[in-house]
């Protein structure tokens, strides 16, 4: 009775501690599956369904069903993620276009959401065409992986594995391309905003770059993702929680970012048009060249030196066009053509020299390295700081010591 007592108490043990194993991986399990999607949806609704939001919000339901072996529903939705998956990085370039080059939607650009239509249109039709038995093959030998492979296959079985390659390939196509074409635009808008602004701050440098980081992070992670493939992580679910995480964290991000990003293409364009001076532009040949020139940048030049054009802290480029009677395109190209610079770092090679003579002065050091950069023009220390260390090769303070 006693031996009897000790194998129930035992195998009771036992059953106890493999329920609560089984129940803590299962959660976990879905823990790490339905964090993306917590994830979208959160922003989704600071958004108010956003686009690219909403398109990720679907793919992400989709591969939690996918994670959770849910058979039949996935089956339904299989063709949905096919088309989310390859809209969501075009989308997210147009998102980009829209910050930094185009005033408006343009419907126009509706063509880059043809591969993810025929793609997702190919795999429905064979979806609706396939026997349940096809349907079983194709679930569990293709894509969950959980069923030995047997040679053979039919056609539509065949043709579905056929899709499920060309997918990666668009997939990563897709992904190239947007790194690619998003990073020409980021950096060709930031020049537009160094060419206008003496003060990039909160244009240029925090938010687009941030921007910049998350579309190379989430690019990585998708091709990893992608070559890896989903049935890899459902044959290895303790790893679901690296790209998981990965995908989170970058969603979030961008999401972030964009709550954030409150300065755009249509901000700039309306900066540049007001004010404007109505002077005829010359060409690029009659432009640059003769005593007219000669005579403008001397202009400016004293408008800088004797007036301390500089130490407004916002000031445009428009604001010195007006003072020499002239236009901003004009002025850019005779700035850059003069002096190789764009107009930001024209305006701040004036401040940083004003606050190399504040720094080196001896009646100045009373000042803070805050007050110095105020004075100078800066909007703030920390763009103080990068313009100094750009031209100089150390810090104010370090600058201040040595004089």
């Amino acid at each position: 009775m006693k031996r009897f007592a000790a194998v129930f108490f035992q195998n009771r043990k036992n059953i106890l501690n493999f329920t609560k194993t089984d129940l803590l991986t299962q959660m976990t399990h879905y823990f790490f599956t339905v964090m993306p999607l917590f994830v979208v949806f959160f922003w989704l609704i600071l958004f108010l369904l956003d686009l690219f939001l909403g398109v990720a919000l679907v793919n992400y339901l989709a591969h939690w069903f996918y994670f959770n072996h849910n058979y039949p529903v996935y089956r339904l939705l299989d063709s949905v993620w096919v088309f989310t998956s390859l809209a969501v990085y075009p989308l997210y370039y147009y998102y980009i276009r829209l910050l930094t080059e185009d005033l408006k939607l343009d419907w126009k650009w509706g063509w880059i959401l043809i591969p993810a239509i025929l793609l997702s249109s190919f795999s429905t039709v064979l979806y609706l065409l396939m026997s349940p038995a096809e349907l079983d093959v194709f679930t569990h030998e293709v894509l969950y992986h959980n069923r030995e492979y047997r040679a053979g296959y039919p056609l539509l079985v065949r043709l579905q594995a056929m899709r499920i390659v060309l997918f990666k390939v668009i997939f990563a196509t897709e992904v190239l391309l947007t790194l690619y074409f998003g990073l020409r635009l980021i950096r060709m808008f930031n020049e537009k905003v160094h060419a206008f602004y003496s003060n990039v701050e909160n244009r240029e440098i925090s938010k687009i770059r941030m921007l910049l980081l998350f579309l190379v992070l989430t690019a990585l992670i998708s091709l990893v993702s992608n070559v890896v493939g989903k049935h890899f992580f459902s044959d290895h679910p303790s790893l679901l929680a690296f790209p998981s995480l990965a995908h989170s964290m970058a969603l979030f991000g961008i999401s972030y970012v964009g709550y954030r990003q409150h300065f755009s293409i249509r901000d700039l364009c309306q900066d540049q048009q007001d004010g404007e001076c109505c002077c005829s532009v010359e060409s690029e040949s009659e432009a640059m060249t003769g005593v007219e020139y000669d005579l403008l940048f001397s202009k400016l030049e004293t408008l800088f030196k004797e007036d301390q054009l500089f130490k407004n802290s916002e000031l445009r480029l428009n604001d010195v066009a007006q003072e020499l009677g002239t236009n901003r395109t004009y002025l850019s190209r005779l700035i850059r053509h003069r002096r190789d610079m764009t107009f930001c770092d024209f305006v701040n090679d004036y401040r940083v020299r004003y606050a190399e003579a504040v720094l080196s002065s001896p009646e100045q050091f009373r000042l803070t390295i805050d007050e110095v950069a105020f004075n100078s023009g800066f909007s703030g220390s920390s763009s103080f700081y990068r313009a100094f260390v750009k031209k100089n090769g150390i810090p104010p303070g370090k600058f201040r010591k040595q004089g």
